[in-house]
């Protein structure tokens, strides 16, 4: 496989450069090939800077520079290239890509003119569309359309362009294209690599280091995909997992499988958690538009909006009971224009197990519960605060659905070792972890305890302050109470001090946010203070305290009373 610097594609990568990047990484004949990604060019040709999607550095035959587009439609008007949803483009794809090689070139160039003996040459990837345009302004073998793509192995497409682009070089009797092989030798290709993109990783900053372990956290989740495919073959599965072992990753992964391979014409995705909700709903506009996915009461009220009789939202039961009612009957009645759902998945499922929501999501997917495709994704059993017990995964199986089958979970890909550790042990975690995927960042959760409300607050700003000087945002930063009123996070809210750098749940840029740690359960953050806990005397409260730890991807700050100091020490 090529050596790609950087070695993890970021998340926030389009789809195209993600799958153009795996396919390097997955191909064995690119062995001894350098791939820089996202190269940024701070004297670009023509812009005042620019960067090149994708160089590859191929030993024997040269250097292509690839600009990647990811978009399902291509438009080419009077005024330009129109890609996608995008604005417009006037250069178009196989301009930039001409103007990103030719600026590597003149930078090469300059360190040292031998460079230019090297053959480089550019094309342009359509990695979600079919383009079979002909135009004097590029060449045939110059593209890359998903046709091609998924039909041949990508070292031998780009093998194929740069042969070309040197037998034309050839024919225009240019000096680049003699002796390829010795000009492109694996030395010559490692000082291109080193020039380009010298080995920053001997002079990383914290915060480079911190965002590295953010897309390895992607990678490491995505290990976890073999469970979507020791899976696929059974059409309803209950996925069972502790904190952190990548159950909402996995529920959204399963649901883009579906979307894409076009299996399913009629999909949802549903959690029970507002906040949650709302975040998988931003995550999949860009990644599946026009797919149902977000917040279950939210559906609930778009379906039975017809059926809700006056007084039903002042109702204290009406989110518990009333809105399910008032969907079926909406589902029910010969007026309903409702499509039943051909695929359901359903994230943190044990708040979902409630018999007034299943007969709802029942009535909604093709074949209800028993005979439909759907999968659900669950701590059924440390996360369970909303149903508590009412209906277990044992009892739903039995109930509902005899033909389920199960897949454990067991394997943290969210925590670094240190942060697992204390959810194992405070958290009481049973059985612990089998595996903790991310490696030991030599960093240990701080642990403090207070008797005073401003002894807490004094040193949770201690350890803000010290996250902050570390490198990290404001908004990298949530403050989690188990309460909602006289939480910490409110009180720093309105402190003098902190007043406008604190905020509910997204605070936005700039601001650390709090919230309840009922209200974050599914999400994470890089820091997370657990405070407020004063007592731990029943089993809800443990489970908060278990969530709370469990949502931390970089720093724990744990903020106990001192009354608790006894359960600390039977525990440690």
């Amino acid at each position: 496989m090529a050596r790609l610097i950087p070695s993890i594609c970021p998340s926030s990568a389009p789809p195209g450069e993600q799958m153009f990047f795996r396919r390097l990484k997955d191909d064995p004949d690119t062995q001894n090939w350098i791939v820089l990604h996202s190269l940024d060019l701070a004297k670009h040709l023509n812009n005042v800077s620019g960067e090149a999607d994708f160089v590859v550095i191929v030993p024997g035959h040269g250097v292509l520079v690839v600009e990647v587009k990811s978009h399902r439609t291509v438009v080419v008007d009077d005024d330009g290239w129109h890609l996608g949803h995008d604005t417009l483009d006037q250069r178009g794809p196989f301009k930039q890509a001409s103007e990103a090689m030719h600026s590597v070139r003149k930078y090469l160039m300059g360190i040292d003119s031998s460079f230019g003996s090297l053959v480089m040459w550019s094309a342009a990837c359509f990695s979600h569309c079919d383009f079979r345009q002909k135009s004097p302004e590029w060449h045939d073998w110059q593209v890359i359309d998903r046709s091609r793509i998924t039909s041949a192995p990508i070292s031998r497409i780009i093998i194929g362009i740069l042969s070309k682009g040197r037998a034309l070089l050839e024919s225009k009797n240019l000096a680049c294209a003699r002796e390829t092989e010795k000009h492109a030798s694996k030395d010559r290709c490692e000082a291109v690599a080193c020039a380009l993109r010298p080995k920053f990783e001997i002079a990383m900053s914290p915060k480079a280091r911190r965002r590295e372990l953010d897309e390895n956290l992607l990678s490491l989740t995505e290990e976890q995909f073999t469970a979507l495919d020791q899976s696929s073959l059974n059409p309803r599965v209950i996925f069972s997992g502790p904190a952190g072992s990548g159950k909402t990753v996995l529920a959204m992964e399963a649901l883009r499988r579906k979307v894409v391979s076009r299996e399913v014409t009629n999909p949802a995705l549903f959690c029970y958690n507002k906040l949650l909700g709302a975040d998988l709903t931003r995550r999949a506009v860009e990644a599946m538009p026009g797919v149902r996915v977000g917040h279950i009461d939210s559906w609930l009220s778009e379906v039975a909006a017809s059926q809700i009789m006056p007084g039903d939202r002042s109702d204290p039961d009406f989110f518990n009971r009333i809105l399910a009612s008032r969907a079926i009957d909406a589902l029910l009645s010969d007026s309903a224009s409702f499509k039943p759902f051909d695929f359901l998945v359903v994230d943190e499922a044990q708040d979902l197990l409630k018999p007034h929501l299943l007969d709802v999501l029942d009535l909604a997917l093709d074949g209800g519960l028993a005979a439909g495709r759907w999968c659900m994704f669950g701590d059924f059993v440390g996360q369970d605060i909303y149903c508590q017990g009412t209906m277990g995964m044992e009892r739903f199986i039995d109930e509902r659905c005899p033909s389920a089958s199960r897949f454990l979970l067991n394997t943290n890909c969210r925590n670094t070792r240190a942060i697992s550790e204390y959810i194992v042990t405070l958290g009481k975690l049973t059985p612990p972890y089998s595996k903790v995927l991310r490696p030991d960042d030599r960093i240990d959760p701080e642990l403090e305890f207070w008797s005073r409300s401003e002894e807490q607050k004094s040193k949770a700003i201690t350890f803000i302050e010290a996250c902050l000087s570390d490198g990290f945002k404001a908004a990298d930063i949530v403050l989690l109470s188990p309460k909602g009123q006289g939480a910490l996070g409110k009180k720093l809210e309105t402190d003098p001090h902190w007043s406008g750098r604190v905020g509910p749940y997204p605070a936005g840029v700039g601001k650390i946010s709090h919230a309840t740690i009922q209200g974050f359960k599914g999400l994470e953050a890089p820091v997370v203070l657990v405070t407020d806990f004063e007592a731990m005397d029943d089993s809800h409260q443990q489970s908060l305290f278990y969530i709370g730890l469990s949502r931390a991807l970089h720093r724990l700050g744990v903020f106990l009373h001192e009354d608790l100091k006894p359960f600390v020490r039977s525990i440690i």
